[in-house]
């Protein structure tokens, strides 16, 4: 297969070139923006020390249906990495906060630390696998399981709670 080169592909670029990337840019810019907490978002994420690091999936995501009013209703998101699975239950508190009621399976006893963007607020899941963490303030949450007996720590993704 022959790669046949267009005129001046190899030149350095010029004012022309430079003009028409500006256009093509601004064009981008108005048609797809980047999401105004984009830049947040990743540091964030990248903000966690361990290297060795396993990072789950988001498997199902719904809202809660029952006969609670619709402020107070809550939604259940369930995570799944290959060693764990975490089922979160988010639910609103009065004072304008979040409380996340988890399950982990297979279930022990593991140090849960959520990371928010006021800081970590930490707990531990019962033999059971449960926890529960309250006063989790609304933005980016990632709940992190540091696994006794296990080589490897297991976090959700951030998600936007």
């Amino acid at each position: 297969m022959t790669t046949v080169e267009p005129p001046g592909a190899n030149e350095p670029l010029d004012e022309l070139d430079l003009r028409l990337l500006a256009g093509v840019r601004e064009l981008w810019e108005d048609a797809d923006p980047m999401p105004g907490t984009l830049v947040d978002q990743i540091r964030f994420a990248i903000q966690l020390a361990d290297v060795d690091l396993e990072v789950m999936r988001i498997r199902e995501e719904e809202g809660l249906v029952g006969a609670r009013s619709a402020a107070e209703q809550g939604r259940l998101i369930t995570f799944d990495s290959e060693s764990l699975t975490i089922m979160v239950n988010v639910s609103p508190e009065p004072a304008g906060t979040i409380r996340l009621d988890g399950w982990l399976t297979p279930p022990d006893e593991h140090p849960i630390e959520v990371r928010t963007s006021g800081g970590p607020l930490t707990t531990t899941s019962d033999p059971e696998g449960r926890f529960a963490v309250c006063g989790v303030p609304h933005g980016m949450v990632q709940v992190v399981v540091r696994t006794v007996g296990r080589a490897r720590t297991v976090s959700t993704p951030a998600i936007e709670l």
